[in-house]
């Protein structure tokens, strides 16, 4: 239209304010639609999460609770994505009243940075699924409500904790979440996630790889004394394990006269200060000397800087002392990561009258089963590596039909590969035409998705033996507290029986020995706070934990 010239529309919209404001909004809606539509393609976003998370760190990752099973980063490895989608169907198979369990895990871990791996959490969720899989699809821990499953994630070296656990507390309520589990590693920021969800949400928080001995005083203590009301654990703790240690290396012969103790002093890591601290004063004994050889691991890098060169120069400088203490076995009070930059430089330093060094660590050296440099080290004889397993695959034996501890597990593994009863050739009878799980058995090797799995356990099994409880998940910490005695429960890596302090009681603790092609073999079964408790006890006994 060309100035000057009279257009009668114009004229009837400004004879008319209201049509005039509306015109006017419906004009802007459509710049800002149409405008925040190119941007988003344009600029599309770093990272866009799904219904539930938020994005956070560095590199960016998807944190909280995922509940629609979209991925937590950009370039996520297919296994896991098959995992999610996994348990998308399992949740939507779900009818009717129904409980929710949060894993709560580091599940976007960075190569090099974090001291897990993806290969490392698999299992993690694997056993947490099949936990799920066989109290809705079979009669192990009864029948109703039904069981959801979510997974949520804290982040790289759990820096989003706060994040998540203002996750699961928007969507407790609506999701009915009755208890969080797994933790993870013995950290400070996993500590402060499991003390905040026990403060603000009163449900039951299980760990299911916290070993860490401090792991269950509450951080807002001064004192360090108060225990976080709502903690439990399925695994034994770092005093547990190092008693197992000494047992073991007790009654080897020749007698051992001489230990070194290679000690992490990194700030902030609950299960290194807790192992080294153990290992200092419990390894001590008669006719044998104890050499304590401090190193550093680092918080954090520099972009470009790797872990393990950073550690083979602190280990190279270690050499020398290492010599001259001539250890009869060295103790690893690190990270199991950080277990391969050790196992290197000692292979290719220089020798010093030690043949074959004998190695025995704490359990996070499952993280070590396949790394590169260990196993190079054990083919190589200069090596022996051992640890102290939270569980073990192996560690109830072959024979059938076994104790009744052996019982579970095979039940436990039927599910788990979705194969017969390895004693009893049967096929677990399942209600309904659920379809069968089949995780590789070889994914048991590091005993995470059995103890996942019990974690999963006590969490369902305290759902589900008060109806009120699914109002007021709070007052399941009771019920925990129950299993104890003759009210234990069926357990993957024992029976559960739970202490005044949340802590386990009567479980074992394996010797597992890691072997050149990568798999692992219990050696012995060592019971570090109790007598063997392979079985419920009968009317009257006293055997079992709490009786």
């Amino acid at each position: 239209m060309t100035v000057g010239v009279h257009n009668p529309r114009l004229g009837r919209l400004r004879r008319h304010p209201v049509l005039s404001l509306a015109a006017a909004l419906i004009v802007l809606a459509g710049c800002v639609l149409g405008g925040n539509w190119v941007w988003d393609r344009a600029f599309p976003p770093a990272l866009s999460c799904g219904a539930g998370m938020t994005a956070a760190g560095s590199p960016l990752a998807c944190v909280g609770v995922n509940l629609d099973s979209a991925p937590f980063t950009k370039a996520e490895p297919a296994r896991m994505r098959t995992l999610e989608e996994a348990i998308k169907g399992y949740n939507e198979a779900v009818k009717g009243p129904s409980t929710s369990v949060v894993l709560l895990l580091d599940l976007s871990p960075v190569a090099d940075l974090d001291t897990l791996t993806y290969d490392s959490l698999y299992p993690n969720i694997e056993g947490a699924v099949t936990a799920v899989w066989r109290a809705n699809n079979t009669a192990a821990y009864g029948s109703t409500p039904g069981v959801k499953l979510y997974l949520a994630n804290m982040g790289s070296q759990y820096g989003a904790w706060k994040e998540a656990v203002a996750s699961v507390e928007k969507h407790a309520k609506a999701e009915h979440i009755s208890a969080v589990v797994g933790l993870g590693q013995s950290t400070e920021q996993t500590r402060q996630a499991a003390a905040a969800i026990s403060s603000r949400l009163h449900i039951p928080v299980i760990g299911s790889t916290v070993t860490g001995t401090s792991m269950n005083i509450d951080p807002a203590d001064p004192a360090g004394k108060r225990l976080i009301p709502d903690m439990f654990r399925v695994s034994p703790t770092n005093t547990d394990s190092v008693i197992a240690a000494n047992q073991y290396v007790s009654g080897l012969r020749p007698a051992v006269s001489s230990l070194a103790v290679v000690a992490d002093g990194v700030a902030g890591d609950d299960y290194t200060a807790t192992l080294a601290a153990e290992a200092k004063v419990r390894f001590q004994a008669p006719n044998r000397a104890v050499t304590v050889l401090p190193y550093t691991s680092p918080q954090s890098l520099p972009s470009g800087s790797g872990r393990q060169d950073y550690l083979v120069q602190q280990f190279n400088l270690m050499h020398a002392n290492l010599c001259q203490a001539a250890p009869s076995v060295l103790y690893f009070a690190g990270r199991g990561r950080d277990l391969g930059a050790f196992v290197q430089n000692w292979v290719q330093g220089p020798p010093c009258g030690i043949p074959t060094l004998h190695i025995l660590a704490g359990d996070d050296a499952s993280e070590a089963i396949h790394d590169e440099a260990v196993l190079k080290g054990v083919a190589s004889g200069r090596v022996t590596v051992a640890y102290t397993a939270l569980a073990s695959p192996d560690e109830w034996g072959t024979e059938c039909p076994g104790s009744d501890a052996k019982h579970n597990y095979d039940q436990f593994w039927a599910a788990y590969t979705g194969r017969p009863d390895p004693c009893t050739g049967q096929r677990l009878t399942t209600q309904g035409d659920a379809a069968a799980l089949a995780h590789d058995p070889a994914d048991l090797a590091n005993g995470q998705a059995m103890l996942t799995h019990d974690a999963t356990v006590a969490a369902i099994s305290a759902a589900r033996n008060d109806s009120a409880g699914l109002k007021d998940p709070g007052l399941e910490t009771g019920l925990l507290h129950q299993f104890y005695c003759a009210q234990m429960l069926p357990g993957a890596s024992g029976w559960l029986s739970f202490g005044p302090d949340g802590n386990p009681v009567g479980k074992p603790a394996p010797i597992v020995q890691i072997q050149p092609d990568g798999k692992t073999k219990t050696v012995t079964l060592t019971w570090p706070n109790s007598a063997p408790n392979l079985s419920l006890p009968q009317r009257g006994g006293t055997g079992a934990p709490g009786c």
